[in-house]
């Protein structure tokens, strides 16, 4: 098997700069592929001027250091003017699609924005936006996009290094989203570990699943392809995921623990439709048993399965949330390598993550050089230059969170001899036994979401018992006796005190983050 070679070294100050080496080396190439037929693309050139032109276009609207909200769909619009706002010395605080209007108005107020872009398609939240907060300018991308391509005036001023390029409101799982200051300091190390780290080339190609609103989308896949000149297409939702596999055929995929969970079940339903599931089965075990020798036979045995993932896929680039040891190995015996990472918001976001160089299964890799990490009675605590230097307006957040130098995470982890961390739960999810067990739901739900049908599910303790609320595919698991014999089954694995001793079967799925992960209430 080829030995896999680290990527060179590289420093960007700032995501400007980026910018400017995406117009510098690649100027004709086409970056950020989508169904907008007002900009189904743009290219390096195109990003670089309107980010250029931004500047002077800021400063005669007299917004200049203006926090600036962006709303709207994953494109090449809304990139285009993330970055120009980013490059102009204004900060971009990007929201989440979809979310509800009441939580809209109050990410707009706390983060201080005077302005809001807009995609036309979200000209109701814009509207509701402008008549909740009267003072409010609201401008639609295309119209910004029109007027910055007209103009030729471009500027360049010095960006300050620990200026606020940023303000990003976290998922929320748990309680009030936050709001994080990043600066261009914090973005551009980050930017430096990331690309020096990950598998990048010419000829990758990219689809873009995640939101843009969220930290480890831009600062994988999208700056990545800017960095590296490879192709990036925009996915439009989770339902189009399966056909835009096939269409594209991208060799890297960034994800989150439900879109691997989601092709896996695909993949199983295919084969088993097909008559087909244990040739798969068996062709498993005989790949895993190759694979120890470094003989790869998975484009001879899985030929079908590539038909549903595209043929050129490579790395699955994973993060988010806890990840399942099974699911990893399952990729791995389809010839397609999972590279799980470990990250939040509040470190721009890629705290440690595995390599294809060194890739230890079940770990969440090591620590970035970015930042350094620590484990701090049992949490895992971070600081260095992506760290962000804390919560905007919100004193009482980070006196909670940002400690003797340390940003506390609120996760648990360990690290082995080998430098690898290791995730072991969300210290706020943690169910404390009255007998002082300790177990953690994350562990639970893995196992959960292994049971055929089970599409949601979310552990907790109640009433002294550590239950399980899952949502289901009633054409596999009908009623409550279906899913008990799965969980008994689950039981026979686990220790005494984590048994699951309750079920709670909804009727419809969980609420989400833009990340698709289930908000905890």
């Amino acid at each position: 098997m080829k030995r896999i070679q680290p990527p060179e070294q590289v420093h960007y100050a700032n995501l400007r700069e980026v910018v400017l080496h995406a117009g510098a080396q690649f100027p004709e190439g086409k970056f950020f592929f989508s169904s907008d037929p007002a900009m189904p693309f743009v290219t390096g050139a195109e990003l670089k001027a309107f980010c250029g032109r931004f500047t002077v276009w800021a400063r005669e609207q007299k917004l200049t250091g203006a926090h600036i909200a962006i709303l709207g769909p994953n494109g090449a619009a809304w990139l285009s003017c993330y970055f120009a706002v980013l490059s102009g010395g204004c900060v971009a605080v990007p929201l989440h699609l979809g979310t509800k209007a009441e939580e809209l108005i109050n990410c707009v107020r706390r983060s201080d924005s005077s302005v809001l872009l807009y995609d036309q398609s979200c000209e109701a939240e814009a509207a509701a936006l402008k008549s909740a907060i009267p003072t409010l300018q609201t401008m639609e991308f295309h119209g910004l996009l029109k007027t910055l391509s007209e103009m030729t005036e471009e500027d360049w001023p010095k960006l300050d290094p620990d200026a606020p390029a940023a303000l990003y409101f976290t998922s929320g799982t748990t309680a009030q989203s936050r709001c994080v200051l990043l600066t261009h300091r914090n973005m551009g190390s980050h930017c430096s570990a990331a690309m020096s780290q990950l598998p990048l080339s010419p000829e990758d190609s990219g689809l873009s699943v995640l939101p843009p609103s969220h930290t480890f989308e831009i600062m994988t896949n999208i700056v990545g392809v800017l960095h590296c000149g490879g192709k990036m297409y925009i996915n439009e939702s989770l339902l189009t995921v399966k056909s835009n596999l096939k269409k594209y055929e991208p060799s890297i995929l960034v994800v989150v623990p439900l879109v691997l969970q989601t092709i896996h079940r695909e993949i199983l339903k295919t084969a088993k439709k097909a008559g087909k599931l244990e040739l798969l089965q068996k062709g498993l075990k005989i790949n895993r048993f190759f694979l120890r020798f470094g003989i790869d036979l998975s484009h001879r045995l899985f030929g079908d399965v590539y038909d549903v993932v595209g043929h050129n896929l490579r790395y699955f680039l994973c993060g988010g949330a806890a990840l399942d040891p099974e699911l990893v190995e399952f990729y791995r015996c389809l010839g397609i390598t999972v590279i799980q990472g470990y990250g939040i918001t509040e470190c721009s976001p890629i705290v440690a993550a595995n390599v294809p160089h060194a890739n230890r299964f079940g770990s969440i890799g090591r620590t970035f050089p970015c930042c350094e990490t620590k484990i701090i009675d049992g949490e895992i605590c971070v600081r260095g230059d992506s760290v962000s230097p804390g919560y905007y307006n919100d004193p009482e957040g980070n006196r909670e969170a940002y400690r003797d130098g340390w940003f506390h995470t609120g996760d648990l982890g360990r690290v082995d001899k080998d430098g690898y961390l290791w995730f072991l739960g969300r210290k706020k999810n943690l169910i404390v036994l009255s007998n002082g067990e300790n177990v953690s739901p994350e562990m639970l739900e893995e196992k959960l979401y292994r049971v055929e049908g089970v599409q949601d599910a979310l552990v907790y303790e109640k009433n002294g018992k550590i239950t399980a609320e899952v949502y289901t595919d009633r054409a596999i698991l009908p009623d409550r006796d279906a899913v008990y014999r799965e969980i008994d089954k689950i039981n026979q694995t686990l220790k005494p005190h984590e048994h699951i001793g309750a079920l709670v079967l909804r009727s419809e799925p969980f609420e989400k983050t833009a990340t698709q992960k289930i908000k905890r209430y």
